[in-house]
């Protein structure tokens, strides 16, 4: 078995923004922040899949891609998972004007399953906020403000260690 998710792998420019965002969060909550290695736009959860589905997995991923051509996509504002009152965990919300990484979002769970959520790119994962009403008011208008082309879609494997999740990509599938 394979624990695995499709996504997209971000730049490093990104991740840069995006890890000065991090270090803002961490001086006023307690959290685990996403190592910037690992940061990521999930399309699609899959979980542990049979090693004998992978292939299949790729071909549809594939087919999946061909239908599309690269587009760009904006790292936007702070969200609050899964709510203001109720903070879990904190991402930066991802999208473009075409809405076409909600279609490709949808083509992908069509395709292959899996869990999926609207396209974000998690910052870390909450373990306390102290003065919530605060924190809120100080991150709310927070954002990142890159942008970057997409040009795949990549099959990533998830192992699990205890220095944290480690992820490589097992498969490209490349956009028209």
């Amino acid at each position: 078995m394979v624990r695995c998710f499709v996504g997209i792998m971000v730049p490093d420019d990104v991740k840069a923004s995006a890890a000065a965002l991090q270090a803002r969060l961490a001086s006023s909550i307690k959290c685990k922040l996403v190592e910037p290695e690992n940061m990521h736009l999930c399309l699609s959860f899959l979980g542990e899949v049979e090693e004998g589905r992978i292939e299949d997995i790729e071909a549809k991923l594939d087919a999946v891609a061909a239908n599309y051509k690269k587009f760009s996509v904006e790292i936007g504002k702070v969200k609050f998972v899964p709510s203001e009152s109720y903070i879990r965990v904190v991402v930066l919300e991802a999208g473009d004007e075409n809405g076409m990484m909600e279609k490709i979002r949808k083509d992908v769970v069509k395709a292959v399953g899996g869990d999926s959520k609207p396209p974000h790119l998690t910052l870390c994962r909450v373990k306390l906020v102290e003065d919530k009403k605060r924190f809120v008011d100080d991150f709310s208008n927070a954002a990142c403000g890159e942008k970057f082309s997409v040009y795949e879609l990549h099959l990533i494997k998830s192992e699990l260690k205890r220095s944290g999740p480690v992820y490589t990509v097992m498969h490209s599938s490349s956009l028209s």
